[in-house]
């Protein structure tokens, strides 16, 4: 075998490679095939076990400010609701006591309106003086504004616009309030039960509203310096494939495990139960080069591919971002501009001075 020329030892920090020189009679004797790296829009980051969660804005909870009785419980969990269906009917003292007060705020508000109409006639008339009207608008004022905290009490305690109304049109007090949904969406969490007592602090009902979830997943940290938060994504998990976006990126590692908590968002169309937990492919989206897993051997601590060129073969050195299978997939550069060797690559390498690993 004839003996090959070798030029100057590689130099991976720049472009001046090392070029290994062959004829085609040496290509051919080595059987050596060349392939050229292929473009590509995305690449995997790989599998990632996920967790589909709710944001909490589309928690709506319902609750009251007193200690309640449930008389009547017309859903069940997990049921879909519309806004303004009835979910319950329930009592409690305070919900009596403070109609009681309210029922006597507006007795109150009616009196002094008849009594200040009365004085302005009055006044008018230059009967009696006008600081007795005055008097009389103020003492009216005030009980308009006692009247409308009365109002806001009782809205506080659960009661629409309708009932509230019925109260100061009637004078009567209602034994029990119906309590309405005011979102669309399902119930998700049910602590009311017909004759049971619930107290202020505890939910009656958590309804979850319509909307998109997350995707929520503990990737490993060398993995995430490739993820930017908006930066778009591919996911395929549970026969489903969507382009998905990094809502965010936790500023913080486990230091247990090394990983770090990624948020995705998940489209309105896609359709998955809050509360999985299953493995999933995550695509990210970028140029990219995509190199068969035969084409790049490692020297020392660098990856390298053997670019053809005139003279023989020239070892150039990559980045990879990710790997499936099959493929390596690569950081674009510009002088990567030909066909690379995909086959006999320890040989080009031992040509070079290394060793094989």
């Amino acid at each position: 075998m004839k003996k090959l020329w070798i030029v100057l030892p590689l130099l991976f920090g720049s472009l001046h490679a090392e070029e290994v020189k062959l004829t085609p009679k040496q290509e051919k004797n080595w059987n050596i095939k060349v392939a050229k790296p292929q473009e590509a829009q995305s690449y995997p980051l790989g599998r990632v076990i996920v967790e589909v969660v709710t944001p909490p804005t589309l928690l709506h909870t319902i609750s009251l400010p007193f200690e309640a009785n449930v008389k009547k419980l017309y859903v069940a969990k997990y049921e879909k609701v519309d806004k303004g269906d009835v979910l319950a009917e329930v009592t409690g003292t305070k919900w009596i006591e403070a109609q009681q007060r309210a029922i006597e705020e507006a007795i109150e508000y009616r009196h002094h309106k008849h009594v200040t109409e009365r004085k302005l006639m009055l006044c008018k008339e230059e009967i009696i003086p006008y600081k007795e009207c005055n008097a009389a608008q103020a003492e009216l004022e005030a009980d308009k504004i006692r009247l409308s905290a009365s109002k806001a009490l009782l809205e506080s305690y659960g009661a629409d616009e309708e009932s509230i109304e019925q109260i100061f049109k009637t004078l009567k007090i209602s034994n029990a309030i119906q309590i309405k949904s005011d979102v669309i969406g399902r119930i998700v969490t049910l602590n009311a039960v017909p004759g049971q007592s619930t107290g202020p602090t505890e939910a009656l009902f958590v309804i979850q509203q319509d909307g998109a979830l997350w995707i929520e997943a503990s990737i490993e940290a060398l993995r995430t310096l490739k993820l930017q938060e908006g930066e778009r994504v591919r996911f395929s998990v549970a026969g489903k494939t969507f382009e998905s976006q990094v809502l965010q990126l936790s500023n913080v590692i486990d230091p247990d495990n090394q990983t770090r908590r990624v948020r995705f968002a998940i489209p309105e169309s896609v359709h998955l139960a809050s509360g999985l937990i299953l493995s999933a492919d995550l695509i990210v989206f970028g140029e990219t080069l995509k190199l068969e897993k035969s084409a790049v051997i490692k020297e020392g601590g660098t990856q390298i591919v053997f670019m053809k060129t005139d003279f023989g073969f020239r070892a150039l050195p990559i980045e990879v971002l990710a790997e499936d299978e099959k493929f390596y997939y690569i950081k674009p550069v510009d002088y990567l501009t030909g066909p690379v060797a995909v086959n006999s690559l320890a040989i080009l390498k031992n040509l070079l001075g290394g060793s094989d690993e």
